[in-house]
Protein backbone atom coordinates (compact mmCIF):
# COMPACT_ATOMS: atom_id res chain seq x y z
CA UNK A 1 0.00 0.00 0.00
CA UNK A 2 3.02 2.56 0.99
CA UNK A 3 4.08 1.85 -3.06
CA UNK A 4 0.90 3.68 -4.77
CA UNK A 5 1.71 6.77 -3.01
CA UNK A 6 5.71 6.59 -3.85
CA UNK A 7 4.71 5.76 -7.22
CA UNK A 8 2.25 8.85 -7.57
CA UNK A 9 4.46 11.38 -5.81
CA UNK A 10 6.83 9.95 -8.96
CA UNK A 11 4.45 10.66 -10.99
CA UNK A 12 3.66 13.99 -9.53
CA UNK A 13 7.60 15.14 -10.11
CA UNK A 14 7.53 13.75 -14.02
CA UNK A 15 4.07 16.22 -14.48
CA UNK A 16 6.13 18.77 -12.34
CA UNK A 17 9.28 18.44 -14.66
CA UNK A 18 7.14 18.72 -17.73
CA UNK A 19 5.04 21.69 -16.31
CA UNK A 20 8.24 23.46 -15.71
CA UNK A 21 9.69 23.05 -19.22
CA UNK A 22 6.69 23.99 -20.52
CA UNK A 23 6.07 27.27 -18.47
CA UNK A 24 9.96 27.82 -19.76
CA UNK A 25 9.45 27.77 -23.32
CA UNK A 26 6.30 29.61 -23.07
CA UNK A 27 8.12 32.10 -20.78
CA UNK A 28 10.94 32.44 -23.77
CA UNK A 29 7.67 32.79 -26.21
CA UNK A 30 6.87 35.74 -24.26
CA UNK A 31 9.96 37.30 -24.07
CA UNK A 32 10.01 37.12 -27.87
CA UNK A 33 6.62 38.92 -27.85
CA UNK A 34 7.16 40.87 -25.60
CA UNK A 35 9.31 43.50 -27.79
CA UNK A 36 7.99 46.93 -27.91
CA UNK A 37 8.66 49.80 -30.27
CA UNK A 38 11.15 52.36 -28.85
CA UNK A 39 10.88 55.77 -29.24
CA UNK A 40 14.14 58.06 -28.76
CA UNK A 41 14.07 60.62 -25.72
CA UNK A 42 16.25 62.81 -23.82
CA UNK A 43 17.13 62.44 -20.06
CA UNK A 44 19.69 63.65 -17.35
CA UNK A 45 22.78 61.34 -17.96
CA UNK A 46 24.52 63.72 -20.36
CA UNK A 47 28.13 64.44 -21.13
CA UNK A 48 29.45 67.60 -23.02
CA UNK A 49 32.66 68.72 -24.56
CA UNK A 50 34.01 71.02 -27.37
CA UNK A 51 30.68 71.41 -28.30
CA UNK A 52 29.52 68.50 -28.45
CA UNK A 53 26.88 66.84 -26.52
CA UNK A 54 25.79 63.06 -25.28
CA UNK A 55 22.91 61.67 -23.95
CA UNK A 56 23.26 58.46 -22.43
CA UNK A 57 20.22 58.20 -20.28
CA UNK A 58 18.50 55.59 -22.12
CA UNK A 59 21.41 53.10 -23.46
CA UNK A 60 19.60 50.40 -22.35
CA UNK A 61 17.33 51.03 -24.87
CA UNK A 62 19.25 49.95 -27.10
CA UNK A 63 20.37 54.07 -28.43
CA UNK A 64 22.49 56.99 -27.68
CA UNK A 65 21.97 60.50 -28.95
CA UNK A 66 24.91 63.46 -30.27
CA UNK A 67 24.27 67.13 -30.53
CA UNK A 68 26.71 69.59 -32.02
CA UNK A 69 26.26 73.26 -33.15
CA UNK A 70 28.89 74.07 -35.94
CA UNK A 71 29.34 74.75 -39.57
CA UNK A 72 31.76 72.32 -40.05
CA UNK A 73 31.75 68.32 -40.94
CA UNK A 74 31.20 66.34 -38.10
CA UNK A 75 31.54 62.82 -37.29
CA UNK A 76 30.58 59.59 -34.94
CA UNK A 77 32.48 56.90 -34.29
CA UNK A 78 31.13 54.52 -32.10
CA UNK A 79 33.36 51.09 -31.26
CA UNK A 80 31.97 47.90 -30.06
CA UNK A 81 32.66 44.36 -31.62
CA UNK A 82 32.04 46.62 -34.65
CA UNK A 83 33.12 50.35 -35.43
CA UNK A 84 30.42 52.33 -37.03
CA UNK A 85 31.10 55.81 -38.59
CA UNK A 86 28.56 58.29 -38.87
CA UNK A 87 27.98 62.10 -40.11
CA UNK A 88 26.76 64.27 -37.54
CA UNK A 89 24.32 67.10 -38.50
CA UNK A 90 25.74 70.17 -37.38
CA UNK A 91 22.30 71.80 -36.46
CA UNK A 92 22.46 71.46 -32.38
CA UNK A 93 19.72 69.29 -32.69
CA UNK A 94 20.19 65.58 -31.78
CA UNK A 95 20.49 62.30 -33.89
CA UNK A 96 20.22 59.05 -32.87
CA UNK A 97 22.33 56.01 -33.35
CA UNK A 98 22.22 52.07 -32.00
CA UNK A 99 23.87 50.06 -30.35
CA UNK A 100 23.68 47.19 -32.18
CA UNK A 101 26.45 45.00 -30.39
CA UNK A 102 24.51 44.53 -27.87
CA UNK A 103 25.61 44.47 -24.08
CA UNK A 104 29.26 45.23 -24.05
CA UNK A 105 32.13 48.47 -23.61
CA UNK A 106 31.04 50.93 -26.47
CA UNK A 107 33.76 53.75 -26.95
CA UNK A 108 32.01 57.08 -28.80
CA UNK A 109 34.11 59.54 -30.06
CA UNK A 110 32.90 63.22 -31.90
CA UNK A 111 35.14 64.51 -34.84
CA UNK A 112 35.28 68.27 -35.85
CA UNK A 113 36.86 69.19 -39.46
CA UNK A 114 39.70 70.62 -39.46
CA UNK A 115 40.62 70.51 -42.81
CA UNK A 116 39.75 67.96 -45.53
CA UNK A 117 39.56 64.65 -44.21
CA UNK A 118 41.27 65.74 -41.11
CA UNK A 119 39.65 65.95 -37.84
CA UNK A 120 40.19 66.37 -34.87
CA UNK A 121 38.43 64.85 -31.42
CA UNK A 122 35.89 66.92 -29.68
CA UNK A 123 34.24 64.54 -27.49
CA UNK A 124 35.30 60.63 -25.94
CA UNK A 125 32.51 58.54 -23.86
CA UNK A 126 32.74 55.15 -23.08
CA UNK A 127 29.32 53.30 -22.53
CA UNK A 128 28.00 50.04 -20.99
CA UNK A 129 24.72 49.22 -21.70
CA UNK A 130 22.72 46.56 -19.67
CA UNK A 131 19.15 45.92 -22.20
CA UNK A 132 17.27 43.86 -20.83
CA UNK A 133 16.30 43.18 -24.82
CA UNK A 134 19.47 42.18 -26.69
CA UNK A 135 17.02 43.53 -29.85
CA UNK A 136 16.30 46.80 -28.48
CA UNK A 137 18.45 48.77 -31.33
CA UNK A 138 16.00 47.07 -33.94
CA UNK A 139 12.86 48.62 -32.57
CA UNK A 140 13.22 52.25 -33.16
CA UNK A 141 14.36 54.78 -34.91
CA UNK A 142 18.08 56.06 -35.93
CA UNK A 143 20.13 57.99 -38.11
CA UNK A 144 19.27 56.07 -41.00
CA UNK A 145 15.54 55.61 -40.43
CA UNK A 146 13.75 58.56 -38.36
CA UNK A 147 10.40 58.64 -37.94
CA UNK A 148 8.59 59.75 -34.27
CA UNK A 149 5.43 58.54 -32.66
CA UNK A 150 2.92 60.49 -34.44
CA UNK A 151 4.89 60.18 -38.24
CA UNK A 152 2.62 59.38 -41.17
CA UNK A 153 4.62 56.33 -41.47
CA UNK A 154 4.02 55.05 -37.88
CA UNK A 155 0.06 55.81 -38.88
CA UNK A 156 0.19 53.65 -41.94
CA UNK A 157 1.71 50.77 -39.61
CA UNK A 158 -0.88 50.97 -37.80
CA UNK A 159 -3.34 51.31 -40.47
CA UNK A 160 -1.60 47.82 -42.63
CA UNK A 161 -1.43 45.56 -39.30
CA UNK A 162 -4.64 46.10 -37.61
CA UNK A 163 -6.63 42.85 -36.98
CA UNK A 164 -3.33 40.92 -37.05
CA UNK A 165 -2.32 38.76 -34.50
CA UNK A 166 0.85 37.18 -35.40
CA UNK A 167 4.28 38.97 -36.18
CA UNK A 168 4.37 36.75 -39.36
CA UNK A 169 0.94 38.18 -40.55
CA UNK A 170 2.26 41.71 -40.11
CA UNK A 171 5.60 41.87 -41.68
CA UNK A 172 3.37 39.87 -44.76
CA UNK A 173 0.86 42.82 -44.36
CA UNK A 174 3.63 45.13 -45.09
CA UNK A 175 5.98 43.44 -47.38
CA UNK A 176 3.01 42.91 -49.86
CA UNK A 177 2.47 47.33 -49.55
CA UNK A 178 5.77 47.66 -50.26
CA UNK A 179 6.59 45.79 -52.85
CA UNK A 180 2.76 46.46 -54.41
CA UNK A 181 3.14 50.08 -54.20
CA UNK A 182 6.43 51.65 -54.49
CA UNK A 183 8.55 51.67 -58.01
CA UNK A 184 12.43 51.85 -57.98
CA UNK A 185 13.85 55.56 -58.33
CA UNK A 186 16.44 54.51 -61.08
CA UNK A 187 17.54 58.15 -61.63
CA UNK A 188 18.95 58.63 -57.88
CA UNK A 189 20.60 55.51 -57.77
CA UNK A 190 22.58 56.23 -60.86
CA UNK A 191 23.58 59.76 -58.92
CA UNK A 192 24.17 57.94 -55.77
CA UNK A 193 26.32 55.40 -57.62
CA UNK A 194 28.15 58.32 -59.40
CA UNK A 195 28.87 60.11 -56.50
CA UNK A 196 26.92 62.97 -57.23
CA UNK A 197 24.51 62.85 -54.31
CA UNK A 198 26.53 62.30 -51.36
CA UNK A 199 25.38 61.46 -47.80
CA UNK A 200 22.21 60.27 -49.23
CA UNK A 201 19.96 59.19 -45.95
CA UNK A 202 16.00 57.80 -46.45
CA UNK A 203 13.83 60.50 -45.88
CA UNK A 204 10.42 58.60 -45.15
CA UNK A 205 7.69 61.03 -45.12
CA UNK A 206 9.30 62.19 -49.12
CA UNK A 207 9.06 58.38 -49.69
CA UNK A 208 5.52 57.82 -48.84
CA UNK A 209 4.58 61.06 -50.82
CA UNK A 210 6.38 59.93 -53.89
CA UNK A 211 6.34 56.34 -53.99
CA UNK A 212 9.33 55.59 -55.25
CA UNK A 213 13.07 55.23 -53.59
CA UNK A 214 16.33 53.24 -53.68
CA UNK A 215 17.12 50.61 -51.82
CA UNK A 216 18.05 52.33 -48.57
CA UNK A 217 14.81 54.01 -49.06
CA UNK A 218 12.48 51.01 -49.03
CA UNK A 219 14.96 48.91 -46.54
CA UNK A 220 14.37 52.29 -44.00
CA UNK A 221 10.46 52.34 -44.64
CA UNK A 222 10.09 48.41 -44.07
CA UNK A 223 11.92 48.93 -40.98
CA UNK A 224 9.93 51.88 -40.00
CA UNK A 225 6.77 50.28 -40.73
CA UNK A 226 7.44 47.37 -38.56
CA UNK A 227 10.12 48.63 -35.51
CA UNK A 228 6.69 50.78 -34.73
CA UNK A 229 4.57 47.43 -34.20
CA UNK A 230 7.18 46.03 -32.22
CA UNK A 231 9.06 43.47 -34.72
CA UNK A 232 12.61 43.35 -34.59
CA UNK A 233 14.02 44.54 -37.61
CA UNK A 234 17.60 45.33 -38.96
CA UNK A 235 18.04 47.61 -41.63
CA UNK A 236 21.52 45.75 -43.35
CA UNK A 237 24.31 47.39 -45.47
CA UNK A 238 26.25 45.09 -48.33
CA UNK A 239 26.46 43.49 -51.02
CA UNK A 240 24.22 42.01 -53.17
CA UNK A 241 26.13 39.68 -55.55
CA UNK A 242 28.43 42.37 -56.90
CA UNK A 243 26.28 45.50 -55.87
CA UNK A 244 26.07 47.81 -52.76
CA UNK A 245 22.59 47.47 -51.52
CA UNK A 246 20.28 47.34 -48.65
CA UNK A 247 17.75 45.15 -47.59
CA UNK A 248 15.97 44.28 -44.09
CA UNK A 249 16.28 40.99 -42.00
CA UNK A 250 13.48 40.04 -39.57
CA UNK A 251 12.93 38.34 -36.64
CA UNK A 252 9.89 36.19 -36.86
CA UNK A 253 9.09 33.22 -34.18
CA UNK A 254 12.92 33.72 -32.68
CA UNK A 255 14.69 33.73 -36.07
CA UNK A 256 15.56 35.87 -38.55
CA UNK A 257 14.51 36.53 -41.95
CA UNK A 258 15.98 38.19 -44.80
CA UNK A 259 13.50 40.70 -46.88
CA UNK A 260 14.57 42.25 -49.69
CA UNK A 261 11.72 44.53 -50.86
CA UNK A 262 13.86 45.88 -53.80
CA UNK A 263 14.70 42.98 -55.52
CA UNK A 264 10.87 42.29 -55.69
CA UNK A 265 9.76 45.74 -57.08
CA UNK A 266 12.89 45.31 -59.57
CA UNK A 267 12.50 41.79 -60.27
CA UNK A 268 15.88 40.82 -59.75
CA UNK A 269 17.01 37.82 -58.70
CA UNK A 270 20.30 37.17 -56.52
CA UNK A 271 22.34 34.48 -55.55
CA UNK A 272 24.44 35.60 -53.11
CA UNK A 273 24.15 38.52 -49.79
CA UNK A 274 27.15 39.78 -48.21
CA UNK A 275 26.30 41.49 -45.07
CA UNK A 276 28.77 44.60 -44.16
CA UNK A 277 26.74 46.74 -41.73
CA UNK A 278 23.93 46.57 -40.07
CA UNK A 279 21.66 49.63 -38.51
Amino acid sequence: MREKPGRWRHGQGKAGAMFAAAMAVLLTLLAVAASVAVYPQTGSVVYESGGATVDASNIDQGYVMVKMSSSKKLKVRITGDEQYTYDLAGDGEYDVYPLQNGNREYTLVVYEQVKGNSYSQVLSRTLRPEMADENAPFLGPNCYTWYTADSAVVQLGNELCAGLTTDQEKVNAVYQYVTSNYIYDYMTAMMVSAGQQSGYVPDLDAMLEKKMGICFDFAALMGALLRSQGIPTQMVMGYADITYHAWNNILIDGEWVRYDATSAVTHTNIQQYTEEAVY
